[in-house]
């Protein structure tokens, strides 16, 4: 896949991730997901802070699967390190790194979110 096809791909599945529920189990979506080459640039470009904000807000279900999709990636490759799971490993931590404040934001301004509080704590 080439640099603006991953990219295309990239933005699409953040699009589904805001516009439509995503079911936890439709595995498909979500090793594709994790597969697309994305640099750490492309993933702060595409998952603008509005849409992080809009992910949080009106679909946290889909959220909540990214974060525990992600999470759990990063465990399997940790018990299977070979090198072919390392860029997955990296799209991994580059979108948590993304979703994390916006995850936590609202705690942050005095607010607490019953969601995260469960899903993080």
């Amino acid at each position: 896949m080439g640099a603006s096809a991953s990219r295309e791909k990239f933005r699409e599945s953040v699009t589904a991730l805001i516009e439509v529920d995503v079911s936890p189990d439709d595995a498909d979506f979500w090793d594709e997901l994790w597969k697309i080459p994305s640099s750490a640039d492309e993933v702060f470009e595409l998952i603008s802070p509005d849409a992080a904000r809009r992910l949080r807000d009106e679909r946290f279900d889909n959220l909540a699967t990214l974060f525990t999709q992600a999470t759990a990636q990063l465990c399997q490759i940790v018990e299977t390190p070979y090198n072919i799971y390392f860029d997955q490993a990296l799209n991994c931590v580059r979108v948590l790194t993304r979703i994390l404040p916006f995850l936590l934001e609202k705690g942050d301004l005095g607010d607490p979110d019953p969601n995260v509080e469960h899903l993080c704590w």
